[in-house]
């Protein structure tokens, strides 16, 4: 043993003579063309297997040599599963004229293919010998399962694959998703009942076909309505949206208001002129330089020069970000899905029905309902719920507001909804006003 170490502290110290490091000895002597070298190549192409075993036993470099390994399988391997010279193509070395092989980057695309593949049916294998051994240890099955129901896959479908361990029992699953819907229930009345957070809907079409359509059984076309919470970011108070009352002492559809009420865009003339009064982004601060507004123009002239002109990009890297106004606070938006409804949100009475419906699934109302449940729902009558559609849904819930202004509760009359448009409608209203 000592001889063996005093050998290679002697060879070290040639390689340090030499300025040679083990590791370019070892490239050094596999790249050498010299015929005086085949013995220490030959040696280190026999012993090739232990090396590499050596190698991913070093704590140090097991990672390196795995990340290497398993790519270079799987190339070798190629798409199907062989090696195929057309995959390969010659790339001559930067140092010299020396040619090498490398793979092309389909064969590279395939390699990285692969071996996710090899990942997936490890995970597989893994967790049905884990649900085998434990019945609860069912993460895989359970996600499965999920997606079968989703899929409509037959039931005796699933029971095979869940004999196979690739999915949960048809018990099971419909178990899962009555637990799901129940807390996804919860979440819902929670955040509704809270009154400081708005709703968002819009309609949605399946198609359900049949794979030998006759007489008796069609394909079933069904449009339906899909809807979410979104709790509103910055409102922490119940009271801060109770003003449904004061609203409706404003509102040009209040039959209580004089025949002929002042328009609303006359009503807050004063407060826009105050607003146009106030603003500074659009004033100069100093006569000799531009205003906000203006440089922010400037700004995006210069953008549109260095990014997209063809003389400009060396000037790239002095071309700040440009001064912010009113910046948004960044935030995370959470949102709650609602139930899927069976209506047909397009018409004016379905509007109404999905409005119904999303209260009663929120658990609000107004205590002069019937359909009121005193012990678990919540009084929203004083309150206004922000709603968000397209511009169909505001014609729609607009209709609705005209023709029920006589009834005698701030429910009935849909007092509470103030609906916003999305940015894209919004702008395309714009456009269609000018």
């Amino acid at each position: 043993m000592q001889a063996s170490s005093n050998s290679i502290s002697n060879v070290l110290h040639t390689l340090q003579t030499n300025q040679l490091s083990v590791a370019g000895f070892v490239q050094g002597l596999l790249n050498s063309k010299e015929p005086h070298h085949h013995i220490g190549r030959d040696s280190l192409l026999r012993n090739a297997g232990n090396i590499c075993s050596l190698l991913y036993h070093q704590e140090s470099a097991h990672k390196s040599v795995t990340k290497w390994a398993i790519p270079a399988v799987e190339m070798d391997l190629g798409e199907f599963g062989g090696h195929r010279a057309e995959d390969w193509e010659e790339v001559v070395s930067d140092s010299g004229g020396d040619t090498k092989m490398k793979p092309k980057k389909k064969q590279v695309r395939a390699a990285e293919r692969n071996a996710a593949l090899m990942v997936i049916k490890a995970v597989v294998c893994i967790s049905i010998f884990l649900q085998n051994s434990n019945e609860r240890c069912n993460y895989l099955q359970g996600m499965l399962g999920f997606f079968y129901h989703s899929t409509s896959v037959p039931e005796k479908v699933i029971e095979t694959l869940a004999h196979a361990g690739l999915s949960i029992s048809i018990s099971s699953i419909h178990s899962a998703v009555q637990s799901v819907s129940n807390q996804m229930s919860v979440r819902i009345r929670r955040a509704v009942r809270s009154l400081q957070s708005a709703f968002a809907y819009d309609n949605f079409d399946i198609d359900f076909k049949t794979e030998q359509p006759t007489l008796e059984h069609r394909s079933n076309f069904v449009s339906a309505t899909s809807a979410t919470v979104i709790p509103l970011f910055g409102v922490n108070s119940t009271d801060q949206l109770r003003c449904s009352q004061w609203i409706w002492e404003r509102d040009p559809r209040n039959p209580a208001l004089p025949l002929n009420p002042p328009h609303p865009l006359f009503i807050e003339l004063k407060t826009m002129m105050r607003l146009h009064k106030d603003d500074t982004h659009n004033k100069q601060p100093n006569p000799t330089r531009p205003s906000p507004r203006q440089e922010a123009f400037a700004w995006h002239v210069r953008e549109i020069l260095v990014h997209h002109g063809q003389h400009f990009r060396h000037f790239e890297k002095e071309l700040c970000e440009p001064a912010p106004v009113e910046r948004i606070p960044l935030h995370k938006t959470e949102q709650v899905p609602c139930r899927a409804m069976n209506i047909k949100q397009s018409t004016t009475d379905g509007n109404v029905e999905v409005m119904e419906n999303l209260l009663r699934q929120g658990g609000i109302g107004d205590p002069n309902s019937g359909d009121f449940d005193k012990d678990h729902d919540i009084d929203m009558s004083e309150h206004v719920i922000l709603v968000h559609g397209d511009l169909l849904t505001k014609e729609r819930l607009d209709t609705v507001s005209d023709s029920r202004r006589i009834e005698t509760t701030a429910k009935n009359r849909l007092q509470y909804v103030i609906f916003l448009p999305g940015l894209f409608h919004y702008k395309m209203a714009c456009a269609d006003a000018l």
